[in-house]
C-alpha cells in the first residue's frame, strides 16, 4: 500500500502575518505609484514632481500629489470654478500664444465650462485591486 501525508501545520506568529500584509500592501502602492505618475498630465512636469511615492502614515499607507492642481486635474471642475491667472498666462506663452489668452482661459473659459477631469490616481487605484486580489500574503 502506497500512502502520502501531509502536515498542514504552519508555524507562523501575528507578527509574521502583519510583515507579510504590509509589504503586500506596500508592494501594491509601489505599483500603483508607478501607474500614477505614467498616467499623470504632464504639461511642464510640476504635478508629475510633486508626487510623493508609498509612505506609511499611522496604520494607513498612502501615495499622492500636492501640487495645487492636483485635484482640478483628477477630478475636473464645475463651471464657476476660477483658477490661478498667473499659470495660465505662462501656459499660453508656452504653447505660442499671447498671455492674455492665458488670462482669458482663467477667467471666462474655465469658469464658464469647466475643466474636464484627467484621471491618474483613479486609474492607480483601479489596477491596485485587481494585483492585491492575485497576490496573497507571502509567509
Amino acid at each position: 500500500m502506497l500512502n502520502a501525508e501531509v502536515d498542514a501545520r504552519i508555524d507562523v506568529s501575528a507578527d509574521d502575518v502583519l510583515q507579510a500584509h504590509r509589504k503586500r500592501m506596500e508592494d501594491a502602492a509601489d505599483l500603483g505609484f508607478s501607474v500614477s505618475q505614467e498616467r499623470v498630465p504632464v504639461e511642464r512636469g510640476t504635478l508629475q514632481q510633486s508626487g510623493f511615492a508609498p509612505e506609511w502614515r499611522g496604520d494607513r499607507l498612502v501615495f499622492g500629489y500636492t501640487a495645487r492642481q492636483a485635484a482640478p486635474i483628477e477630478f475636473g471642475t464645475d463651471p464657476g470654478h476660477t483658477p490661478p491667472i498667473e499659470p495660465l498666462m505662462r501656459w499660453a506663452e508656452r504653447i505660442g500664444k499671447d498671455a492674455g489668452f492665458g488670462a482669458w482661459v482663467a477667467t471666462v473659459k474655465i469658469p464658464e465650462e469647466g475643466v474636464d477631469a484627467q484621471p491618474y490616481l483613479a486609474p492607480a487605484a483601479e489596477r491596485m485591486g485587481p494585483w492585491l486580489n492575485n497576490h496573497g500574503l507571502d509567509l
